[in-house]
């Protein structure tokens, strides 16, 4: 009786906690709101510019005290820029006001700028946010000054979603009134107010009730679905490089140290390709990797051979490196700046847009590779820019290309005997072209072929291949295998696993994918897999998981699946065509169902067992 009576107690406490969150959770949506955000340019007369920044931030959970919004990082560079802050108090829940103490300021080197002697010099202002508690309103706002020397002009790329919603935002541009604004908004309802008042003329932009940033899986990657303003005030693009380009960092060529590295690769590695990924492997692997933004060094960068001696450089300068030591080992090469091609404008010079670096080679056969100087490529680059615009950043006119590549194919077609030791052998051909083709690291390492095969077979498991083509544009390898363990079997039935490579959607991960969307879905690329596998079975071996037969043509793409047994012969034939990269939120439960399709279970593998059906 007393234990149910406890019981009974201990399910109305639990049903009064499960209330009480329910509740919280509908009073507190978000962990912090915005009531007010302001962010303000303003260009001087004299080239010296300022970035006003302030916001009043209501706390409602502990996690955006703890985690979210106990302090603010502010990067510059002291060389050129004076940072003041204005105000930083916390009000809070009954009303009280705490001023932050001199401690609650703290100077640090950034974390991106640490083992880079270049870049001591950059400092971090670490704002902490003190007497929080939940109902507190901080209220924080400063002024970030940059002289006429610090950027060629002003320039912005401002994402204006946040982590929590915003109440009103208010966003200014204030430039002389004989400078022109170059300025393009996405996802923004209604164009900005323009005022002009003596020599001034201002741009304001009113928003009200943006809602918190998502944080969904398989988010679009260039936020383009995201509120944002990018502007500039250079005439154009045209003008705004080719001051960047005069930098001596474009031009100089390898001292004897360099050129000395450049000769002994060149005297190990007499073929052009071989030798590219040689230089690229120093490049990526021997010189630290400093994330310093190119903004905040004023669009300054040093030359090959000041980032070869201080053994690290940025992204761009690791570029330039790069670009340098093949032009001084015959390769005509060029450092190109990558921008998505949604916001590229000629008419607007803002190399904030520049999602990353490059470098173009031609080796002596005309043949274009695209390289990173950050990582080691499986690839040329070259087939994974679509949508992006190519900036060549050479000579004084700049050259701008649009990349458009093909959707790239896997195709896999085995013939396998299953015996009655459960073991399969037989020979597959796999068919990579495009991205999904690892034509450089095959051409350093023609042994990672067996790897190509992860996720369907451990390398042990192949006894020999060899190459039908081998090509940038494809690759078509043979394998021979023997005793795969693709069969487990269980209470008398043999579960046999079809091949499947992760090279393909599987490597993705969409194997649990949310009931609903609010963001689009996007995918890496669109892709064709295919997969034909004849299995001979062992005298008096059936099926007995029903034979299928699946075809499904969306919008999006198309998906065929067959399994079916004739005679002794299992044939499973798996084909998905994906045509586009980003599903819209209305098309995402048609999405969810095709991919649930082809990764359910049944069309993945096949159960057998011994005498009739």
């Amino acid at each position: 009786m007393k234990f149910a009576t406890y019981k009974s107690i201990f399910l109305l406490l639990l049903l009064l906690v499960a209330v009480g969150v329910r509740s919280l959770a509908q009073e507190t949506p978000s962990d912090a709101i915005y009531l007010d955000q302001v962010k303000e340019y303003t260009l001087h007369p004299d080239g010296s510019w300022d970035y006003h920044y302030s916001h009043q931030l209501k706390l409602l959970t502990y996690y955006a005290i703890n985690s979210l919004y106990g302090e603010d990082f502010i990067a510059y560079n002291p060389r050129y820029q004076k940072l003041r802050i204005n105000r930083c108090i916390t009000t809070m829940a009954d009303g009280k006001k705490v001023m932050a103490p001199e401690n609650a300021f703290n100077e640090l080197l950034p974390s991106f700028a640490a083992n880079a002697p270049a870049y001591n010099h950059l400092r971090e202002m670490a704002v902490t946010h003190t007497g929080l508690e939940r109902g507190a309103i901080e209220d924080f706002d400063y002024t970030l000054s940059s002289s006429r020397d610090f950027t060629p002009a002003l320039t912005g790329n401002d994402i204006l979603w946040m982590n929590s919603p915003v109440n009103k935002l208010t966003f200014i541009i204030r430039i002389p009134a004989s400078t022109s604004l170059n300025y393009n908004q996405f996802n923004i309802n209604g164009k900005p107010v323009i005022t002009r008042a003596g020599s001034q003329t201002t741009y304001t932009w009113l928003i009200s009730n943006l809602p918190a940033a998502l944080r969904e899986d398989f988010r679009p990657r260039e936020l383009q679905n995201r509120p944002r303003i990018v502007f500039s005030t250079a005439k154009n693009l045209d003008k705004l490089l080719a001051g960047f380009l005069n930098q001596d960092a474009f031009t100089t060529k390898p001292d004897e140290q360099l050129n000395k590295i450049i000769e002994k690769a060149k005297t190990e590695t007499p073929v052009e390709v071989s030798l590219m990924i040689k230089l690229q492997d120093i490049v990526v692997n021997e010189l630290n990797f400093q994330p310093v933004p190119l903004a905040l060094n004023g669009y300054l960068i040093r030359n090959c051979n000041q980032v070869f001696k201080s053994n690290g450089g940025s992204e761009l300068e690791k570029t330039v490196l790069l670009a340098a030591m093949l032009e001084n080992a015959g390769m005509k090469a060029i450092p190109v700046a990558v921008i998505p091609d949604r916001y590229f404008s000629k008419k607007s010079g803002n190399l904030l847009l520049a999602d990353k670096f490059l470098v173009k080679a031609t080796d002596s056969r005309g043949e274009n590779y695209y390289l990173s100087a950050i990582q080691n490529d499986l690839q040329d680059q070259s087939f994974f820019l679509n949508g992006k615009m190519l900036v060549l950043l050479s000579g004084k006119t700049p050259v701008f290309e649009k990349a458009d590549c093909k959707a790239p194919a896997l195709e896999l077609n085995a013939k396998l005997n299953l015996s009655k030791a459960l073991e399969l052998d037989g020979s597959m051909t796999l068919s990579l072209n495009q991205r999904l083709n690892p034509y450089l690291k095959l051409q350093q390492d023609s042994s990672f072929a067996k790897k190509l095969l992860n996720g369907t077979l451990e390398s042990s498991k192949i006894n020999t291949y060899s190459f039908d083509r081998l090509e940038k544009e494809q690759s078509v390898i043979s394998y021979n295998i023997v005793n795969s363990d693709l069969v487990k079997e269980t209470a008398e039935h043999f579960f046999l696993k079809f091949p499947a490579l992760t090279a393909g959607i599987d490597g993705w991960h969409m194997t649990e994918l949310v009931s609903a969307r609010i963001e689009p879905f996007e995918i890496p690329f669109p892709v064709n897999e295919t997969y034909h596998i004849a299995i001979t079975l062992p005298e008096g071996y059936v099926l007995i998981t029903e034979e299928s037969s699946v075809s499904s043509h969306k919008d999006f793409g198309n998906l065929e699946i067959h399994i079916s047994q004739e005679g002794r012969t299992l044939q499973v034939d798996r084909v998905i065509h994906l045509l586009t990269t980003e599903i819209q939120p209305g098309q995402y439960p048609e999405f969810k169902a095709f991919i649930d399709t082809w990764n359910n279970k049944k069309y993945r593998e096949a159960i057998l067992r011994v005498g009739p059906k």
